[in-house]
């Protein structure tokens, strides 16, 4: 590949920035080694020194700042209005759409609609944890990533699982591991349509094939983390069935909807399905009783209102226990030397919901789906948008690699998707009045929200702002540069370069937990590597999304946002300790999938036209 496009005449006498590709030097791999020292900064303080998350991409940033101005020569003015683009984006549209779906989350705690919530899953599914990490972790995260996304899904998956008995820790790790092949779909399909605009590539070409390689993750992906969590035998021997009810459904659909119908709907739609499909299977089947997975419902947030409704409603009990698969739920009992072994090993009855209480258990989500996707496909964020032209930064850039001035505008949109779920807790709002809860609840809620999301704030402008700045002064593409130098080992190379954008930019994953970011950074380059080295541009973009969903584990900004629900706040490093394994092993898996693609069965790509 040609380093670069270098710029004409007239560029050069404008006086606007040109990025340098090889700034240390002149050395292509030691600008690279350079320009990696911010992220390596972030990561070595969050995993190996645990220090807060607000507290390491701050740092990175400061480290960043310095590279950039002293080692790519970014004027000082630029830099610091890149920061500013960067922290503005952070809170609109990413931190609305976060706190407009934690409000509703934390209205549905203070009024005791959460605590239905787990009743009803408790009830009406067998209360063993493995289940339930199945249903809440993979189908019912797949559902929120299909409509939200940006770490909404590892913050409220992740507090079901808290309150049903699992460690938190393991209760976001698992939720974050799961969180991975819905991404590259979610958001009804943006990151795809959004790669499409950028590379001039077909939308379905770009869909089919990422339907092509991300539903052999999605089949497997029950079975991986039930091994992980439960172990050989408790996870993959006593649970197989399940895993594979939940693979085969949400993989069957998302390559079906990818394939013939297009982006908008495959994860949406499979999460749906496996929800239904896996809820109404362990109806007939149960794994086998093992008191260490027993899930309960100890921990009662809120005694809202709605509570005590439920208890007076006319409920259908459960029997107390079963013989051969043994289903209970283990309440926080006192126990008293009066009270005989036989009687502490009994399992305590549960209470059914009525079919009023379960619509409204349900409700919220219910609500958010139906609005967000009215609100999308009637394209009401478009309505009133203003793009903003940031100012010294706007064309002011000359991007080297691609040979064109850098555009830097910032869309606000008013009526984005972040409203759409506001809009939502309208009707939600009115259920729950309607249901006899006090208006109080809004404003605790309210105010709950803000103490959950005042550090991810911060948290993710910081990131964000890092994310810009190392986007615009250049050196992202010093490093994409760098790894796109691999030859035949490209296809392998596609998907760390995914990851490596999520790693990296406002524009990706790692950084922002955004595939549509990672896309919009290094798609074009995919492409130019491609047809540079003669192999499929749609192969190599595709997998730019696909590489770069497996590292969204272990972005910072999904860290942060998944630890305010859950009681891990400055504990993100433990996290990305756990995570960071499954996060590369996957994106390997991710780069094997599409060399065997491109050299073994190259039949298998869609056309570009």
């Amino acid at each position: 590949m040609s380093l670069g496009h270098p710029p004409p005449d007239d560029i050069i006498q404008s006086g606007i920035f040109i990025q340098q590709l090889t700034p240390i030097g002149d050395s292509l791999i030691g600008s690279f080694f350079v320009g990696i020292l911010p992220l390596l900064v972030v990561l070595v303080l969050l995993g190996i020194f645990r220090i807060p998350a607000y507290y390491a991409s701050f740092t990175g940033l400061v480290v960043c700042v310095f590279i950039a101005i002293f080692g790519w020569k970014m004027p000082a003015t630029q830099a610091f209005e890149s920061i500013g683009n960067g922290i503005v984006y952070a809170n609109w549209p990413i931190m609305w759409i976060v706190f407009n779906a934690m409000y509703i989350y934390n209205i549905t705690v203070r009024s005791g609609i959460f605590h239905l919530f787990r009743q009803w899953m408790i009830s009406s599914t067998p209360a063993d944890m493995r289940v339930i990490l199945i249903i809440v972790g993979f189908c019912f995260g797949a559902l929120l990533e299909g409509v939200a996304g940006f770490g909404v899904p590892g913050a409220i998956c992740s507090s079901i699982m808290v309150s049903l008995g699992f460690d938190p820790v393991d209760a976001l790790v698992y939720t974050l591991i799961f969180d991975t092949t819905p991404v590259a779909f979610g958001a009804l399909g943006t990151p795809v349509t959004t790669l499409a605009s950028l590379t001039g590539l077909p939308v379905l070409s770009l869909s089919a094939m990422m339907g092509r390689q991300l539903p052999l993750v999605s089949l497997f992906l029950p079975a991986y983390a039930l091994i992980f969590y439960a172990g050989p035998r408790a996870g993959w021997i006593e649970c197989w069935p399940m895993a594979v009810v939940a693979g085969i459904s949400f993989a069957v659909v998302q390559a079906i909807f990818a394939n013939f119908v297009g982006p908008e709907l495959p994860d949406l739609i499979a999460g749906l399905v496996s929800l239904m499909a896996v809820i109404w299977f362990v109806q007939y089947w149960k794994p086998p009783y093992r008191p260490e997975f027993e899930a309960n419902v100890n921990s009662i947030l809120h005694d809202g209102p709605l509570i005590k409704q439920q208890q007076e409603e006319t409920i259908e009990e459960i029997p107390q226990q079963q013989e051969g698969n043994k289903q209970c739920v283990q309440y926080d009992v006192q126990k008293t030397s009066n009270v005989s072994s036989q009687e502490e090993e009994a399992c305590p009855t549960f209470e059914k919901l009525s079919w009023k209480l379960t619509a409204l258990a349900w409700s919220p989500w219910l609500i958010i789906v139906i609005v967000v996707i009215i609100w999308t496909f009637v394209e009401v964020s478009t309505k009133g948008q203003i793009k903003v032209e940031w100012p010294h930064l706007h064309q002011q850039v000359w991007l080297t690699l691609y040979g064109k001035k850098y555009d830097a505008i910032w869309v606000f949109q008013p009526l984005g998707t972040g409203t759409a779920i506001l809009v939502s807790s309208i009707p939600f709002s009115a259920l729950v009045l309607l249901h006899g809860v006090h208006p109080r609840v809004f404003t605790a809620a309210l105010k709950d929200t803000f103490v959950q999301l005042y550090k991810p704030i911060v948290t993710v402008s910081f990131i964000m702002a890092f994310a810009y700045l190392y986007n615009y002064s250049g050196i992202v593409y010093t490093i994409g540069y760098q790894l796109a130098s691999v030859g035949k080992a490209f296809p392998f190379v596609s998907a760390w370069l995914g990851w490596v954008g999520k790693v990296y930019n406002a524009v990706s994953c790692f950084l922002s937990g955004s595939d549509t970011s990672a896309n919009s950074l290094f798609g074009n380059l995919q492409v130019v590597a491609a047809r540079e080295i003669g192999l499929s541009a749609v192969l190599m973009a595709a997998t730019n999304s696909s590489g770069a969903v497996t590292s969204k584990m272990i972005s910072p900004q999904n860290l942060t946002t998944g630890v305010s629900t859950i009681g891990l706040q400055g504990q993100e490093g433990r996290i990305l300790r756990r995570t960071i394994l499954h996060s590369i092993v996957m994106c390997c898996f991710m780069g094997i999938i599409a060399c065997i693609q491109q050299y073994a069965i190259p039949g298998i790509i869609p056309s570009e036209t």
